[in-house]
């Protein structure tokens, strides 16, 4: 389970001075790997050292944890992706901080599909594939306050729509990589 990831990395961004969550470096990731499953790890670290405001080489001290990011990511998403986690505050964090990670994880996807530049006005997208850009931006503004337990489904039904629809984006946006990738090589 990548949760496991998620508390650590965000101490290392606060001791970093960043303004993102840990979150947000999966998020970004995710979106880059959305539109192109063979985004290069030096492309990456370059978003990511300028979403964060973070110079490339501290960024040296999580590589370890950014290639299990990627890897999970890349796994996933090159299968049926079921198994896709988002990177967010374990279960018994405070539901607003979860809630808070979630809306971060969702601007930080789509602003990793808009560095892909895959998202031009001229690529064709389906109708499901444009509400579910829309859902996310939408989600991307959510707060939440208090202790109800209905505050907890709601986070659950959300996180669950917020993976499923992150899945829909990528797989139509690499549809044609994941053709190519199964594909047989004629010599």
């Amino acid at each position: 389970m990548i949760t496991k990831l998620y508390r650590p990395m965000d101490d290392w961004l606060v001791d970093q001075n960043c303004d993102i969550r840990a979150s947000e470096v999966q998020g970004l990731l995710a979106g880059l790997m959305a539109a192109n499953i063979q985004v290069k790890p030096d492309e990456y670290v370059a978003r990511l050292a300028e979403y964060a405001d973070l110079q490339p080489g501290t960024i040296t001290q999580i590589a370890s944890t950014l290639e299990t990011l990627a890897g999970s990511l890349h796994e996933s998403w090159s299968g049926i992706g079921l198994d896709f986690e988002m990177l967010l505050p374990e279960d018994d964090e405070l539901i607003e901080e979860r809630a808070d990670a979630l809306g971060a994880w969702c601007e930080s996807f789509l602003a990793g599909l808009g560095f892909s530049g895959e998202l031009s006005k001229e690529r064709k997208l389906s109708e499901d594939v444009r509400q579910a850009l829309e859902d996310l931006s939408e989600i991307a503004r959510i707060e939440a306050g208090g202790d109800d337990e209905s505050l907890e489904k709601a986070f659950a039904d959300v996180s669950e729509h917020v993976r499923l629809t992150s899945l829909l984006i990528a797989t139509e946006l690499r549809g044609d990589q994941n053709e190519a990738l199964s594909e047989p090589i004629i010599h």
